[in-house]
């Protein structure tokens, strides 16, 4: 089995994109938040992997920070898509449902310092290569549910979040979490959710994590089929357009959508 790889070139652009839109879409916060990351270190940050087990998503170097990334672009999307159909979105800000995505996994970083990072690279070749774990968690650090990490971390750092904020964080897995239950089925209006914000989070999430699958399996098919030992090959998909093929790199066309929804 070959892991899936970014490109050194893709990992620096990734991260990049990731410290610009902390400066553009919180100028407000944006002095604490830059705090926090370069706390936690930027090697870490911009190597780090989304989760550890190859078929999640993105376990690989770089990973966090690419999935961030898109969950923030699905947001956007996901966002116009809303209201187009007409749903309220008056009782929730766009500053809000970023802020939410750009935090969601914070907790996977770990905790700030030296030795505490919440994933270790697994240097068992028979768990990477028969299993897959390509990572795993850091048990030299408290346990924590990722979520909660993610929050302690902001409110250690002083950095404000107002209620849909730390509620879409809190639930953003949705039902995949047997505690979120209380917040997603109700069975009176007084309990339900406020504002659709956790939605679209979640789903934004959601989405991200099934792209990010279907690439590594469409890279592991290709792999091995043709044995390639090209580790920067990048899969393409094919939209069909009124009987035609057309080719585009994965994932584009999701920036476009964000900068049309967030442009300033």
């Amino acid at each position: 089995m070959s892991e899936f790889k970014l490109s050194a070139e893709k990992i620096k652009t990734n991260y990049d994109t990731f410290r610009e839109r902390i400066n553009k879409l919180f100028p407000k916060r944006s002095e604490l938040l830059n705090k926090l990351y370069d706390d936690l270190g930027e090697d870490r940050i911009m190597f780090s992997p989304a989760s550890s087990i190859e078929h999640y998503h993105n376990a690989f170097p770089g990973g966090y920070v690419d999935h961030v990334l898109r969950v923030m672009d699905f947001c956007a999307i996901q966002y116009k898509s809303t209201v187009d159909m007409g749903i309220d979105v008056s009782n929730f800000t766009k500053e809000e449902l970023m802020f939410s995505a750009l935090n969601h996994d914070l907790g996977k970083l770990g905790y700030v310092g030296d030795g505490k990072a919440g994933y270790e690279f697994n240097e068992s070749d028979w768990h990477r290569k028969n299993q897959g774990k390509i990572y795993k968690y850091n048990v030299n650090i408290p346990f924590g549910m990722i979520q909660d990490r993610s929050i302690f971390l902001l409110q250690s750092y002083g950095i404000p979040c107002s209620w849909n904020e730390y509620i879409a964080i809190k639930i953003h897995d949705g039902l995949y979490d047997e505690s979120n239950k209380a917040y997603y089925i109700s069975r009176v209006p007084e309990s339900k959710l406020r504002t659709f914000l956790p939605y679209i989070l979640h789903h934004a999430d959601l989405s991200a994590a099934r792209f990010e699958y279907e690439r590594w399996l469409s890279y592991s098919k290709k792999f091995n089929t043709e044995r390639l030992e090209d580790s920067t090959f990048q899969p393409t998909q094919t939209n069909k357009v009124q009987g035609k093929s057309k080719k585009t790199e994965v994932g584009e066309g999701l920036m476009d959508s964000f900068n049309d929804v967030f442009k300033k």
